[in-house]
């Protein structure tokens, strides 16, 4: 299997949808396949001949990491080795790691004591509160100073960490990715168990706005070498998933433009110097009319193959500015509207209660601009369809769960 093309190598970290839908955009854009390592083998990237993928134990560990990167790019040093994370973990240590690599290794993210500044949750909502952008009411509790809970707001309450990467090293009974608590003794609770469990950094306590998932808003945005704003899209999330793992990992979603909140969130990421991808996550609050941020991600994220699927090929955005420094044009809206789902079809029709939304994604259906991104007519196979209509079928399953009341957040 040849990989990349005779100038760069896409080399790709972990194993999940973000994996696949990035090594589909570079297989779209230049043909090529990309590498890949993860510590387990996953189902996105079982049985596909668009990126080689070896699985390593320890993977993500920052005395593993390097060396893999280093390895690689030894092997192949006639190329360029273009890095990326589709995990937080790995986002990470690539970047913290940035001054071990060879010549021909292309890291597209900041420095890390600027990129772990957006990444993480407390210091984001204070940077945020400099350029006046609204985020939930939010409260930082801190083990160390004795268990204070000083609220100023009334439950229920979102719980989530501050630094992700910890949270999921200190796992414990019934843990989330975010959790939703009724009551302040409740919550007392849950804290008591975080930090029995070893968790050793601040938790981020929220009022918890109401409304469906259609109230949710993601938005991914592109910073070339220079700092510059050269892609922003952004859409509205018709389902997210709501596993324990799952919540706040979208299913369904549409492209769609909110370009007053991404100017004001490109603005602050530009003044802050960033570089590279980033996803925001925003949700509209019906009881102010107000756009409310509540994270970013220094990277693409998960269902970013929206993007390339409204005419803005991820790929091609980072490899023209880092591989080949061909200056981009801006493009900062969709170029057509996209429905990208990885549930069933019928699910993602379900999901558009509002009339008019029905409206939109019934026209984008017709127009043909639609799709799983795990389905791939360049590669399919008789294993990886197999895998797929599994894959489909037990997603169906977890969405009729959902609206029985059996897996809510």
């Amino acid at each position: 299997m040849r990989l990349g093309n005779s100038d760069f190598i896409p080399l790709i970290f972990a194993a999940d949808i973000n994996v696949y839908s990035l090594s589909r955009a570079f297989h779209e854009q230049y043909g090529i396949v990309s590498a890949g390592y993860g510590i387990a083998s996953a189902g996105p990237i079982n049985h596909t001949s668009i990126i080689d993928y070896q699985s390593v134990p320890r993977a993500d560990q920052p005395d593993v990491l390097p060396g893999l990167i280093n390895d690689f790019a030894n092997t192949y040093a006639d190329q360029q080795i273009l890095v990326f994370g589709c995990g937080d973990n790995y986002v990470r240590r690539i970047s913290s790691a940035k001054g071990s690599y060879p010549d021909n290794v292309v890291v597209p993210y900041m420095d890390f004591p600027d990129l772990y500044r957006l990444a993480n949750k407390q210091s984001f909502y204070a940077i945020c509160d400099q350029y006046g952008i609204v985020h939930p009411a939010t409260y930082i509790y801190r083990e160390p100073d004795g268990g204070l809970l000083d609220l100023a707001f009334e439950a229920p309450y979102i719980v989530k960490p501050a630094n992700s990467v910890s949270w999921w090293e200190n796992p414990f009974d019934e843990q989330r990715k975010v959790h939703l608590v009724e009551g302040f003794e409740e919550l007392k609770a849950l804290l008591s168990t975080i930090y029995a469990a070893g968790y050793p950094d601040e938790m981020i306590i929220q009022e918890y706005i109401p409304g469906d998932d259609y109230n949710l808003i993601v938005l991914t945005q592109y910073f070339d070498q220079h700092g510059v704003l050269k892609m922003s899209c952004s859409g509205r999330v018709l389902l997210e998933e709501h596993t324990a793992h799952g919540i706040g990992n979208s299913a369904v979603i549409i492209s769609e433009d909110h370009l007053e909140i991404a100017d004001q969130l490109g603005s602050l990421l530009a003044n802050e110097g960033f570089r590279g991808f980033a996803c925001f996550d925003i949700k509209y609050d019906g009881r102010d009319g107000k756009y409310k941020v509540l994270e970013v991600n220094t990277r693409q994220g998960r269902g970013h193959y929206y993007v390339t699927g409204s005419g803005l090929n991820v790929a091609r955005f980072v490899t023209e500015d880092l591989i080949y420094n061909r200056p981009l044009l801006p493009e900062l809206k969709a170029i057509e509207p996209y429905l990208w789902y990885v549930t069933p079809l019928s699910v993602a029709r379900q999901c558009a209660i509002d009339a008019g939304l029905k409206d939109q994604v019934d026209e984008v259906l017709r127009s043909g601009r639609s799709g799983n991104p795990l389905d791939y007519r360049a590669d399919r196979s008789f294993p990886r369809s197999l895998w797929l209509a599994k894959y489909t079928r037990q997603q169906g399953e977890r969405y009729q769960e959902y609206k029985q009341g059996g897996a809510l957040v």
